[in-house]
């Protein structure tokens, strides 16, 4: 019932979309703080003080959107396999919690949300319907969470959702 489509339109027939988000955090040493430049860096799996954030492994710009079509049944099922916990959040949507480590959540026990916290080891499952055209963000509410290694501008574990 669920599968991964690519942005096509079928004769406007909803479709259901299912995508997983898993999110994680970096230490790259030697590189200050608020300094961005391409180059080769060791990672540091010790350290705790994280600088660069990702969803899938790529910090944004580089992360890919989620498209979707209007009317569409949109399933994101979010892993957090790090250290810190994430507060997801999606504008212009509300969703439902619908799983939440691997076991779904009885229909009369969801609730709706515009953010949900991810904590270390969890994994959680939302659903929404895509209503409400538009680009829309969807990021990690943690203010240096959005930024790669706190350089100026949106990066880190920021993604989009796309209407086409």
């Amino acid at each position: 019932m669920w599968k991964i489509q690519t942005c096509k339109t079928f004769l406007n027939i909803p479709k259901h979309r299912d995508y997983l988000c898993l999110l994680q955090e970096w230490a790259v040493d030697a590189l200050p703080w608020g300094d961005l430049a391409k180059g080769k860096y060791n990672l540091n799996f010790v350290k705790p003080e994280f600088n660069f954030f990702t969803i899938n492994g790529k910090c944004y710009p580089f992360t890919k959107p989620l498209l979707v079509e209007y009317g569409d049944s949109v399933r994101v099922r979010f892993g957090n396999i790090q250290m810190h916990h994430h507060p997801m959040h999606l504008h212009g949507h509300q969703f439902q919690v619908v799983g939440a480590d691997g076991f779904p959540i009885a229909e009369h026990s969801q609730i709706w949300k515009n953010t949900i916290l991810v904590a270390s080891g969890e994994t959680w499952d939302i659903h929404f319907q895509a209503n409400n055209p538009g680009i829309w963000p969807f990021h990690c509410h943690m203010p240096h969470h959005v930024t790669n290694n706190g350089a100026p501008g949106v990066g880190g574990m920021f993604m989009t959702v796309d209407y086409c």
